[in-house]
Order: C-alpha cells, then sequence, then structure tokens
C-alpha cells in the first residue's frame, strides 16, 4: 500500500470516528434535555397536585380564599335584655316582649297529645319553651312533662279546667287561676307567674285577679302554629319579641319545625320567655 493510500485510509476511519462522536453527543444533549423537561414537569406536576389537595382540604373545612358570603341558620346568641313587668294592682297583658334582642318564645298549651317525638326534637334543637299546662293533663302522665321540664322549659298557670274566665265571678276566677300554683311549685320547684287564659279570654277582672294569686302578667300571644300553618297578626314574617302559641297535639312536632324555620328565616332564635321578663 502506498504512503497516498495509506493517509486516505486513516482519514476515512477519522471521519467514521468524529461522526460516531457527532452522534453520541447529539444523544446526549438529547438525553439531558428530556430530562430537564421531565424534572421540570415533574415539578409542575407536584405543585398542581399540592394545590389540588390543599384546595381538597379547604373544600373539607369550608374555607376559601374567595371572598364568599356565608349563610348562618342560626343566628348568634345575646345576653337577654330583660323587660322589666310594672308592678300595682292590675297585671299586663303582654303578646309580644319589647326586646330589642333576636329572639321569638314558644309557647305551648294544654298537654292533651304527649309526642315523645317532640321531646326528642326540643332535645336534639335546644328549644326552650315555656308551658302552659292543665292539671288533669299533667296527672295522666307527669313523666312526659318533666323530661320536658328536665331539657330547660318552664310551667306556668293556665287555669284548672280551661273554662271561659268571662263567663265567671271574681270569685271563680280566683279559685280557676290560683288553685294549681301550690301543686306546680312542688312538683317543678319553682312557682308560676305568668298566666295564660284559656283561649285567650279575659275580661277587666282576670289581669286583677291575677295579681291577687301572685302572677306577674297575663300572656297571649302574636302569632300561632296550627296544621304545619304560621299566622302572625298583621301578616309578615316573625318579630322580635314575638310569643308563638302552640298546643300538644298530633301536629306539635310539625308545627315546633315550621316554627324554628320561619324564626331562622327572620334571623331570629327561640329564646325562654323567663329570661325576657322581670319584676319592676
Amino acid at each position: 500500500m502506498t504512503r497516498r493510500m495509506r493517509r486516505r485510509a486513516a482519514a476515512r476511519r477519522q471521519r467514521r470516528i468524529l461522526s460516531v462522536i457527532a452522534v453520541i453527543a447529539v444523544v446526549a444533549v438529547m438525553v439531558v434535555a428530556g430530562a430537564w423537561g421531565f424534572a421540570g414537569a415533574f415539578s409542575s406536576g407536584g405543585h398542581a397536585a399540592r394545590a389540588t389537595r390543599s384546595s381538597r382540604r379547604a373544600l373539607s373545612t369550608g374555607s376559601t380564599t374567595s371572598s364568599s358570603t356565608t349563610t348562618t341558620t342560626t343566628p348568634p346568641t345575646l345576653p337577654p335584655t330583660p323587660v322589666a313587668i310594672q308592678g300595682g294592682a292590675v297585671a299586663p297583658v303582654i303578646s309580644r316582649v319589647q326586646t330589642p334582642n333576636p329572639v321569638v318564645f314558644f309557647t305551648i298549651d294544654d298537654g292533651m297529645v304527649r309526642d315523645p317525638a317532640v321531646v326528642d326534637f326540643l332535645r336534639e334543637q335546644h328549644i326552650p319553651v315555656t308551658m302552659f299546662l292543665l292539671p288533669n293533663f299533667l296527672h295522666e302522665d307527669p313523666a312526659y312533662f318533666e323530661a320536658i321540664h328536665a331539657l330547660g322549659a318552664s310551667v306556668q298557670d293556665h287555669t284548672i279546667s280551661h273554662g271561659d274566665l268571662r263567663q265567671l265571678s271574681a270569685a271563680a276566677q280566683q279559685r280557676e287561676m290560683c288553685g294549681v300554683l301550690n301543686e306546680y311549685s312542688l312538683r317543678f320547684g319553682a312557682r308560676p307567674w305568668l298566666f295564660r287564659p284559656p283561649g285567650g279570654f279575659y275580661n277587666q277582672s282576670v289581669p286583677v285577679v291575677a295579681r291577687r294569686c301572685g302572677l306577674r302578667a297575663v300572656v297571649t300571644w302574636r302569632a300561632t302554629m296550627n296544621d304545619g300553618r304560621l299566622d302572625v297578626q298583621g301578616g309578615g314574617p316573625l318579630q322580635p319579641g314575638d310569643i308563638v302559641l302552640m298546643h300538644f297535639r298530633p301536629d306539635l312536632r310539625q308545627n315546633l319545625e315550621v316554627a324554628l324555620d320561619a324564626a331562622r328565616a327572620a334571623g331570629l332564635q327561640p329564646a325562654s320567655l323567663e329570661q325576657y321578663l322581670t319584676a319592676a
């Protein structure tokens, strides 16, 4: 082989080596670029995954960074602002408590039907009520009313026999109105001091006799619940201080729920009537 031929062969080998090196370099660059791209994608995916997890946590806890408003179903509890009951020989007739607090008062009369679901609902919803009981129904099932009383309900006066007081003499009115006070005091540990006339019927002598019995106020109502229907005197929604009349009837559980929903829709909550009335 001549010297020229050897030089040509060496040049071809050198070109093949350079070509291989170039290919290796291109592959290396591609591998490095791919690695960086994968790392960036992995990093972005990690951030996205963390953001997704954070969003899920925010949804599960109810927190959010947006300026959304939250609807409050139960109004905040405020310290009671009691209204003074004036003294004197005549008890005032009260159908609504003039309080600035966003509260309403649920009152339940008589005691004919004793539905256990009512006790459960009062317990679950933490609803304070005032019971104006008749003694004959109390005697039929004292444990039922004691269970409601144990939840924080009070027991007040509703006469002995639920007659129309307008048809009675002052002496007969006094027997009806004073006749249950000692018994209720012993059974429930507190003497009744509020009186509800049966049917809401009264005449001029009833507030006078009420004071003779030591009763501070004659309590009527501004709204009634019957058959799942709320009726407010004058129409419109419930107002702060409204007194709502219900009865121990088969529909009481439903009436309590409807009244509670109506109160909350008006921005109100049930409160204890006795905490909002006080002696002057």
